[in-house]
This record gives C-alpha cells, sequence and structure tokens, in this order.
C-alpha cells in the first residue's frame, strides 16, 4: 500500500492515492511493442532450454544416470507412503 492512503468502509479498506505522487504508469511511457517482442524472446529461450534439458537427460549418460537417480528416489517415497497407509490401515482394523 506504499503510495497510498485510505479508510475502512463498511468493513472493507479503501485506497486514496496521495496527491502528488503517481500511482499508475503514464499511458505515453508504454511501449507496447518493446514488451511483446521482449515476451517472444522468452518464450522464445524457454522453448529452447527446455529442449536443450530433454536432449541433456535423453541423450547423454550422465542425463541419464540423473533421470535414473530421481526414478529410485521416486520409488522410495512412494513404497514409503504405501508401507505407512498400509500400517495405518491395520491399526484402524484393530480398533
Amino acid at each position: 500500500m506504499a503510495g497510498t492512503r485510505g479508510h475502512f468502509e463498511k468493513g472493507v479498506w479503501v485506497e486514496e492515492p496521495i496527491p502528488g505522487e503517481e500511482t499508475e504508469t503514464n499511458e505515453q511511457e508504454i511501449d507496447v511493442e518493446k514488451i511483446i517482442g521482449d515476451a517472444r524472446k522468452s518464450v522464445s529461450r524457454a522453448v529452447k532450454d527446455v529442449t536443450s534439458l530433454g536432449k541433456t537427460l535423453f541423450g547423454t549418460k550422465k542425463g541419464r544416470g540423473h533421470l535414473e537417480k530421481e526414478a529410485k528416489k521416486a520409488g522410495d517415497k512412494l513404497e514409503k507412503a504405501i508401507n505407512e497407509a498400509i500400517e495405518d490401515a491395520k491399526k484402524k482394523m484393530k480398533e
């Protein structure tokens, strides 16, 4: 709420701008084409990064080793969760 002041009205905070302080961007300062271009470049970079990651993970021995290690960790967690569920079920059946 920096740059604003306000009051409660029927239990809801109502903001009031402080005189002399700009709270919104001036429309003339916005370069829509630059924003679109920046977003396009960002998306393009993200796609390239994901493609590169896929090639590394599936196309290299080190990448496949990493996937194997992460899959093993996930399997261990799943096995632990199943065992805990079985133990809880056994306890409830005894009650």
